[in-house]
């Protein structure tokens, strides 16, 4: 049995303390036993007893008004998800458990740094989780770890900028973490910043953007949450016009982070205000602001300022109640402002009552609704406004212009309140006596309907009553009568040599067709779906009203068909590329055939369907495409197409379609603008791809060895993720080849190949100058490698002084080395005639490249010298 004042007391009161945010466990939320989970109508019954139970404690206590918005909220969301099963709550809550636990890890290891946290972030870090529950298991997991929890911090005094009262309130209906929220229409917000100006997905918030979710909005049924959504939008549209939107969600972050602030860790800070969405660079700054700025839970409310807040809220009743527990020296403003008010809903409920006696009834509506909105809570002035019926509609008119449906429009009666509604009624033969009086078309806040369900050939009223509440309506205005006569849809013409051939599909209640053709006003006889008119003549058109009878006719549709010899294959097709600059075109030319039109489409396969058959025309148009290009009777200049095609010509008449010839076209274009670039032992490719080819082919070879070629094949799509193609041919010189490829089910096509020859990275080759002989006066070049290499042609210059030769040209070449191949393991020694010399001089060894055409080895020794 459900313990109403038990619930209150462990699971709605400790919601309100945690920023009134609904228990993460929703057998908690809605007061089931795990353990025992009713099913079926048991569990919904009960889930309907505790909704209920919301509904009267908002409205019976004002204190509750805010957690139980968000949970009627939070309940929508579940309904309108298919999610209010007991099979949902057990996996739900075992996941949540599994999740929580996790999450509770990972919190107590973050807060365990420091030896103290605030009672308010812990509250934050739990509410998430499953609220006071979850807090008093944070705070026993804590204290195993000797960490102290602060219940009070100090007062931080705020200033909250204009409108921020009807955010935060929308926000906590909606169940939004931030007002921005609202324009991700309940998905993920992907991200925003606000540092130097508020930018939603990297791009300034527009006004339409604001209008594209109201739009979104207004497609929700009448609650308290399209109410919601509709004043945050108006905030937001308000701040964004005056300039003060970026301050407005700064102001919301701060508010939303407070509790976190208290931490005083700014990995936590940023991490909060990033999973609202602010970008996380933006957010690890805002999080340093704050925590020099220092972080304290807001001041608890004197009384006073919950009257004020009372106030606001337009809930005068209560807050007069509250007017008796003020001290007396206090708030003698506030106590004026409830008296003054008191006292001017008081004089709006008398100046009603005589608009009322006086015999204007509408007058009094408008006095009430400025009353109750001044006292909301005022549940006798709301019953007295909805017993007052507005003033009926007028100008109404109804019409079958789309066809299939009656659209009914009127002028709203000039009622001088909102929250004004209109239901439409449909009757046979006469107008509607009451609202109940007949077929209930649909009940609307604006001035148009549509009657897709409408009777066919009856003669209808559609009646329009006003109300703001059920049970008490205007007046009914009507229009009438409207005869619905709809036409035949799906109408299909096939034509042979000597007939036609007429389907459609008709609406139940259709009783016959009427068909005239022209010329000459014959009546043909038709059937409920179709008809077929023999004996005519070929190559002459002919015209034919349709009119539907429900036993009324209606006004018809008129279609044209013109009989025709059946086709013939077309004999024969050519394909021909066309020389000249620009674009590659291709010139197709046919036979004409004896009889039929001819059409030309292209495909990547070949036609499933031989020479000569004949296919539908739905066959016809789900084989590739129609060929584009200016066409005369036998021939069609077309752009050329990329890849291999295959064209085919179909001549069409008569309603049938035969398969001509075949010709395959292949056209592979090359890539362009090859560039690559060594990268040590790697080198990057890059190159710009011709329309339509998503594949190419990369081949590379050593100078010496070109028979031992490598490829491998590249996607486009590939392509772009990494931004070209790298290729590992080692250090020596390669040269390099990339094809473009068509790939189909007859095989593959490869274009000309673009190439490009890659220096080599040089291979290591090591030198010295030896000294050997009697006295060390012979000199010596030893020169080595660790891999083979061709060794090009090298000189050893010899220069004057200590200065060692930088270059071939700074000093004077003793002897030239020519062009050879170096093994590992093999040296090559060269003897080195040295100049006779005054004093010292040195020797260094240098490729003999004069023409600068760059080596594939890198010299690395001594210098020699003596």
């Amino acid at each position: 049995m459900f313990d109403a004042e038990r619930y209150r007391d462990e699971v709605l009161d400790p919601a309100r303390r945690n920023g009134n945010t609904p228990p993460a466990d929703l057998c908690r939320r809605y007061a089931l036993d795990p353990a025992r989970l009713p099913r079926g109508a048991a569990f919904d019954a009960h889930v309907t007893t505790v909704v209920k139970y919301w509904q009267a404690l908002g409205a019976q206590r004002i204190a509750y008004r805010k957690i139980v918005d968000a949970l009627n909220a939070a309940h929508q969301r579940l309904r309108e998800q298919d999610r209010l099963t007991a099979e949902h709550f057990r996996t739900e809550r075992e996941r949540t458990a599994r999740e929580t636990g996790r999450q509770l890890d990972e919190i107590v290891k973050e807060l365990a740094g420091d030896p103290v946290v605030s009672a308010a972030a812990l509250a934050s870090a739990a509410a998430p989780l499953g609220g006071a529950a979850v807090e008093a298991q944070l705070r026993e997991l804590l204290g195993r770890r000797r960490v102290r929890v602060a219940d009070e911090l100090w007062p931080l005094p705020e200033t909250p900028p204009a409108r921020a009262r009807t955010v935060l309130s929308s926000v906590r209906t909606l169940g939004l973490p931030l007002s921005l929220h609202v324009l991700a229409d309940e998905k993920p917000l992907t991200g925003f910043t606000l540092r130097r100006g508020l930018r939603v997905d990297g791009r300034p918030l527009t006004v339409a953007q604001l209008d594209a979710a109201r739009r979104r909005a207004e497609r929700r049924r009448q609650d308290e949450r399209k109410t919601a959504a509709d004043n945050l939008l108006t905030a937001l549209a308000a701040a964004l016009g005056d300039g003060t939107l970026d301050q407005l969600v700064l102001w919301e972050l701060t508010e939303a982070v407070r509790p976190a602030a208290g931490l005083g860790k700014l990995r936590v800070v940023a991490r909060e205000v990033a999973r609202l969405g602010l970008q996380r660079e933006e957010a690890e700054d805002f999080a340093l602001a704050v925590l020099n700025r220092g972080s304290r839970a807001p001041a608890r409310r004197d009384v006073a300022g919950e009257i004020e807040e009372l106030l606001a809220a337009g809930a005068l009743r209560a807050a007069e109640r509250l007017l008796s527990t003020l001290p007396a020296g206090d708030g003698a403003e506030v106590r004026d402002r409830v008296l003054a008010a008191v006292a001017r809903v008081g004089e709006l409920a008398a100046r009603a009552q005589r608009e009322i006696a006086a015999g204007r009834p509408e007058s009094a509506a408008e006095v009430l609704a400025t009353a109750v909105r001044e006292a909301a809570d005022d549940t006798d002035l709301a019953d007295r406004l909805r017993t007052l019926a507005p003033p009926p509609a007028s100008a109404v008119r109804a019409g079958s212009a789309a066809g299939d449906r009656v659209t009914i429009g009127w002028t709203p009666g000039p009622a001088r309140t909102g929250g004004v509604t209109y239901q439409v009624v449909r009757t046979r033969q006469r107008p509607a006596g009451s609202a109940t009086d007949g077929d209930v078309v649909g009940r609307t806040g604006g001035n148009e309907l549509s009657d897709p369900d409408a009777p066919a050939g009856d003669d209808l009223f559609y009646t329009v009553f006003a109300t703001r509440a059920d049970g008490v309506w205007s007046p009914g205005a009507a229009a009438g009568p409207v005869s619905l006569l709809p036409e035949v849809t799906g109408v299909q013409v096939a034509a042979d040599e000597t007939s036609v051939r007429v389907t459609w599909s008709a609406r139940p209640d259709l009783t016959g067709c009427t068909v005239v053709r022209e010329p000459g006003g014959v009546a043909v006889t038709a059937g409920r779906t179709g008809f077929s008119d023999d004996g005519l003549r070929p190559d002459v058109e002919y015209r034919y009203r349709i009119r539907a009878g429900y036993p009324a006719l209606s006004a018809g549709i008129t279609v044209a068909a013109t009989p025709q010899a059946a086709p013939t294959a077309v004999p024969g097709l050519t394909a021909e590329p066309l020389p000249g600059p620009g674009p590659a075109r291709l010139r197709l030319t046919w036979t004409p055939p004896e009889s039929g039109d001819v059409t030309v489409r292209a495909s990547a396969h070949r036609p499933r369907w031989s020479r000569g058959a004949e296919i539908s025309g739905a066959e016809l148009s789900t084989y590739g495409r129609e060929m584009p290009g200016k066409a005369d009777r036998a021939s069609l200049t077309v752009p050329m197409p990329a890849g291999r095609v295959f064209v085919t010509a179909f001549s069409t008449g008569a309603g049938r379609v035969v398969v001509g010839p075949t010709v395959t076209v292949t056209n592979v274009a090359p890539v362009s603008g090859l560039r690559a670039r060594r990268v040590g032992p790697l080198v990057r490719l890059s190159w710009t791809w011709p329309e339509g080819v998503s594949l190419a082919r990369v081949r590379w070879w050593h100078d010496d060895a070109p028979e031992q070629a490598r490829q491998v094949d590249c996607w486009l799509r590939a392509y772009r993720d990494d931004g070209g193609v790298e290729i590992g041919p080692g250090i020596g010189a390669v040269t390099v080849a990339v094809s473009t490829v068509s790939r189909d089910d007859e095989g593959e096509t490869v274009g000309t190949p673009v190439t490009a020859r890659v220096a080599g990275g040089g291979v290591p080759v090591h030198y010295r100058f030896v000294q050997a002989g009697t006295f060390r006066r012979r000199t010596r070049l030893e020169l080595t490698a660790e891999q083979p290499c061709p060794l090009p042609d090298l000189v050893v210059v010899q220069s004057p002084g200590r200065i060692v030769p930088l270059r071939a040209d700074q000093g004077t070449a003793v002897v030239r080395i020519p062009a050879q191949r170096l093994e590992p393991g093999h040296p090559v020694s060269v003897e080195v005639p040295v100049q006779s010399a005054r004093g010292p001089y040195r020797l260094g060894c240098f490729v003999d490249d004069p023409a600068g055409g760059g080596s594939d080895v890198v010299l690395k020794g001594i210098p020699g010298g003596g």
